[in-house]
């Protein structure tokens, strides 16, 4: 049973935080995190650097390039969202995408107003696991209820990378200065918090023998977990 949960496939999800809530990069709190219907099957992430070049007088040479700066990375992606039988699911997570472009009710009241930050997490995907923010949301409505309500939506989104250091942007950089504990939430998984905490989903055997957990597939939502610190007391991942 626990040799089956290692390939048990990883779903997609949109993490979305408050904004920092002092000068720096750290996120705030977790808001809600919106739950994709079907993993991506393109993400397309893309980074430049920026050159200058002054021109030689005389225009015949090359002139050498001077490196400025680098731009931050931007993430496109598709996401179908399709109607799971809980009637305006689709309709709702949509709203919730929307609302991305928007500052947060909490940040509006303490300013400086931001939206919030959000970050796709899917498993190993540590390249488009960043922090950013959402700077284009477009949805198309493909099938409806004889009613109009929405059943199927396509939603392309384009995320830009916050810049910074940010406070636990790499799974693999989480600080080992002792465990931590973590409230189970709707779409949990041992995987999922084992590549959060150790950067590898192959280690969530760690997390089930510390909470002398059985049947990793059976979680129960607002359970608090025992999370231990990554160490070199750890026996090595297993496939």
């Amino acid at each position: 049973m626990l040799e089956a949960l290692a390939a048990t496939p990883v779903r997609a999800h949109l993490a979305v935080h408050e904004p920092p809530t002092a000068p720096g990069t750290t996120p705030g709190a977790r808001i809600h995190r919106i739950d994709l219907h079907f993993n991506p099957d393109r993400i397309t992430v893309t980074k430049n650097a920026t050159w200058h070049r002054v021109s030689t007088p005389s225009g015949a040479d090359i002139a050498p390039a001077q490196y400025v700066g680098t731009s931050p990375r931007v993430l496109r992606m598709s996401a179908l969202f399709d109607d799971d039988g809980r009637r305006g699911g689709v309709q709702d997570r949509v709203e919730l995408l929307l609302a991305c472009c928007h500052p947060t009710p909490h940040s509006a009241a303490v300013p400086p107003a931001s939206p919030p930050w959000v970050r796709l997490e899917w498993g190993r995907s540590r390249t488009v696991a960043f922090y950013a923010l959402v700077t284009d949301v477009s949805a198309t409505y493909t099938r409806f209820a004889a009613d109009g309500m929405p059943l199927r939506a396509t939603c392309e989104l384009t995320l830009e990378e916050v810049g910074g250091t940010v406070a636990g942007q790499n799974p693999t950089s989480r600080s080992t200065t002792g465990p931590t504990t973590h409230r189970l939430e709707p779409g949990d998984s041992l995987p999922l918090l084992a590549w959060r905490v150790y950067g590898d989903p192959t280690r969530w055997r760690r997390i089930a023998r510390a909470n002398d957990i059985d049947d990793p597939r059976r979680l129960t939502t607002g359970t608090l977990l025992l999370l231990p610190a990554p160490g070199d007391d750890e026996e090595p991942a297993r496939a």
